[in-house]
């Protein structure tokens, strides 16, 4: 179970940053280290899905307590290593996810994650829901050692600091919540939030349809950035789904011309690419292949 937990984490990763042609964002015919780093983020903290993993069947099995987990140390030490690990290059709303995503699984253990999509956001809100102060602490001492102060500011901004955390009883739910806002990735990790599962049925219920797991998974890239895009955009994604996406040369010029337009205007929508890593983790779990 725990090599099918990490192969999915980590053909998840790859699935999802490499399928093209994905506008907007990275695929594998662009010409930069992002997917390489973002790629590099899962690879980086194989041993602590390894931890999440068996901590995740410690608390099934009784043998631990889900509030007494240091899930902000375990979240700490990914940070850095794949800081490390990615020659400084890291990214948090990749790693953090993935961490979370490893827990649930293990702990749940789900024959269909669709049908069970309610037991691994309560596992989520067990684990996440249930933390302490002292975890917030660790993940902003974290973010601020591998270089994301933008991170630490926007949650001292909303009021997320070390006192709050300490005298209000703040949580890494709250923390993830507000990291959010602005890096969607973060979103997955929130167990208030259910846009990681609406995705994800429509990924799986399209990959059964067409039995393509890249067409996929880039149907659903274009449906989480479709109400972002200018209303052209808007119109050459439409005309891309009805060309077939990739499964046509029409349906990839389309694509192709498009995101070489959004780079052209400087439209991007990278900060969503790390969402859909989390989305393509449970599907690979699930079943989608290539």
């Amino acid at each position: 179970m725990a090599d099918e937990i990490i192969r999915s984490i980590i053909e998840g990763c790859h699935i999802a940053v490499y399928s093209s042609i994905k506008p907007g964002t990275v695929h594998r015919l662009r010409l930069d280290n992002t997917a390489m780093y973002m790629v590099s983020s899962c690879i980086g903290i194989i041993d602590y899905l390894e931890k999440a993993i068996e901590m995740g069947r410690r608390v099934k099995k009784g043998e631990l307590a889900a509030t007494g987990l240091d899930i902000g140390k375990l979240i700490g030490k990914a940070l850095r290593e794949a800081y490390r690990w990615t020659t400084y290059h890291p990214y948090p709303d990749v790693i953090v996810p993935s961490i979370t995503n490893a827990l649930i699984l293990s702990y749940v253990e789900p024959d269909n994650v669709i049908r069970q999509a309610g037991e691994l956001r309560r596992a989520l809100e067990l684990f996440i829901g249930g933390s302490r102060w002292r975890d917030v602490r660790e993940l902003i001492n974290a973010l601020k050692s591998i270089g994301y102060n933008d991170m630490v500011e926007h949650l001292y901004s909303t009021g997320i600091t070390y006192s709050q955390a300490l005298t209000e009883g703040v949580s890494l739910s709250e923390a993830f919540s507000v990291l959010g806002s602005r890096w969607p990735g973060f979103l997955a990790v929130s167990p208030k939030e259910y846009v990681v599962y609406e995705y994800l049925k429509q990924l799986i219920e399209y990959y059964q349809k067409i039995r393509d797991g890249e067409n996929a998974v880039i149907a659903t890239y274009l449906s989480i950035i479709k109400s972002k895009l200018p209303t052209w955009a808007i119109k050459e994604v439409e005309k891309a789904f009805q060309e077939g996406l990739m499964k046509t040369k029409e349906g990839g010029k389309i694509l192709f011309n498009l995101d070489m337009k959004l780079r052209r205007q400087g439209i991007e929508f990278l900060e969503y690419t790390p969402l859909l890593i989390a989305i393509t983790q449970l599907a690979v779990y699930e079943g989608l292949r290539l």
